[in-house]
């Protein structure tokens, strides 16, 4: 927020391109912050419980810490974000807080007493403040809404206040921080609304037409998964769960498995074994220099999703976007791990049993895959293995 901070002004100049580029800076910084948060405990969860160290004192604790991650997602939303507009650490640590503080990941309430944590149980005195509670990743598209406004408020104070000048330190958390941090908790409730209307749509529309919006929406996020947006972040967006989760997982997975089928000839082995771990967005420049990969990949995923509507492959909000990555879709497909019904973005109404599971998420998408593949690289001739030569 120094004057010398000249990165927003000189990204956000009134240009369309300026526009396009602060639109796509927004996202990215998004995109990293949401798998920052979602991928640690998502990754961890079956392999702390399966292993029994979920049983003992650390491994409770290091799940405590890693589930923390997930909370602080709105947090690294900001910070991601303000690292896009190369902003100092004032800046950065401001704009995440204002995020975090109203995109719904942490409440709270103020109370006449409480018992304080740190102090021994014997000698604990009430006190009083606020209790804050921290839960859930919160509201993405907000964090995303209230991250674009800080920027923007920066922008404007580096560029007509120069930075708030040497008392940065006082004004800059109290007017960006606190300021834009309550415009943000002002307007929540409203994009709370959208959101929750758009993931109402997308579930009347699954118990609606499975056989349709299975294929569509595995199509979608065939195509998504290679591109800036994250895959993780739309669902979360939209609390997309139960068989639209299914599908979206779904679609990932048919893209991972074109695109290992062409690495495989053209690239060194450890680039397909970073795509099968997760990094198909690393594959970003070869897809985007020939596009037509991505009809490849949106056929393969809308065949492969018939299998989740006829199967009633369900999920979660927060592993529709992984696919194979840490195994997280196919566990969580057949994994009962409701505790509570009444959260709905977490609650699974049918699991498949393991073997069942085994089929859908690897047999299907790999015939579909190596099918769809001949059909667009031999057959039609439409791309060619080496299209896909890249290093990660």
């Amino acid at each position: 927020m120094s004057g010398k901070e000249s990165s927003p002004v000189a990204v956000f100049s009134g240009a369309k391109s300026d526009l396009r580029g602060f639109g796509v800076k927004i996202l990215t910084g998004s995109a990293q912050g949401i798998l920052i948060g979602v991928l640690p405990s998502a990754v961890m969860r079956y392999i702390l419980q399966y292993s029994g160290l979920l049983q003992t004192h650390a491994g409770a604790n290091f799940n405590a810490i890693l589930n923390l991650f997930m909370v602080f997602i709105p947090f690294l939303i900001g910070m991601a974000i303000a690292f896009q507009f190369k902003m100092n650490a004032l800046s950065t640590g401001v704009i995440g807080i204002a995020v975090a503080a109203s995109s719904g990941s942490i409440r709270w309430i103020a109370v006449h007493s409480y018992l304080s944590p740190l102090a021994k149980a014997a000698k604990a005195a009430p006190l009083t403040g606020t209790f804050y509670q921290a839960q859930g990743a919160g509201d993405v598209i907000n964090a995303m809404a209230v991250s674009a406004i800080a920027v923007l408020v920066t922008w404007l104070v580096a560029r007509y206040l120069k930075g708030f000048g040497s008392v940065a330190i006082i004004l800059g958390p109290i007017v960006i921080g606190g300021g834009v941090g309550l415009i943000g908790t002002m307007i929540a409730p409203y994009v709370a609304d959208i959101t929750t209307w758009i993931g109402d749509i997308v579930r009347w529309a699954f118990d609606q037409q499975p056989f349709i919006m299975a294929p569509l929406v595995a199509a979608l996020f065939a195509m998504i998964i290679v591109t800036p947006v994250s895959t993780v972040g739309i669902a979360l967006a939209i609390n997309l769960n139960q068989m639209g989760s299914g599908a979206a997982a779904m679609g990932v997975v048919a893209t991972t498995v074109v695109l290992m089928i062409n690495s495989w000839f053209v690239n060194k082995k450890g680039v397909t074994v970073a795509i099968f771990l997760g990094a198909m967005k690393g594959m970003m420049p070869s897809v985007f220099k020939k596009p037509i990969t991505l009809i490849a990949f949106a056929l393969s995923g809308a065949i492969s999703g018939l299998a989740v509507a006829l199967f009633n492959i369900q999920g979660t909000s927060t592993t529709a976007g992984f696919g194979w990555i840490g195994m997280v879709s196919p566990i969580q497909s057949f994994v009962n791990n409701n505790a509570e019904k009444a959260d709905t973005a977490n609650y699974i109404s049918n699991y498949i049993n393991p073997f069942l599971a085994l089929i859908v998420w690897f047999v299907v998408p790999v015939i579909v895959g190596f099918l769809v593949d001949f059909l667009f690289r031999k057959v039609l001739k439409l791309y060619h293995a080496t299209d896909f030569q890249q290093e990660l």
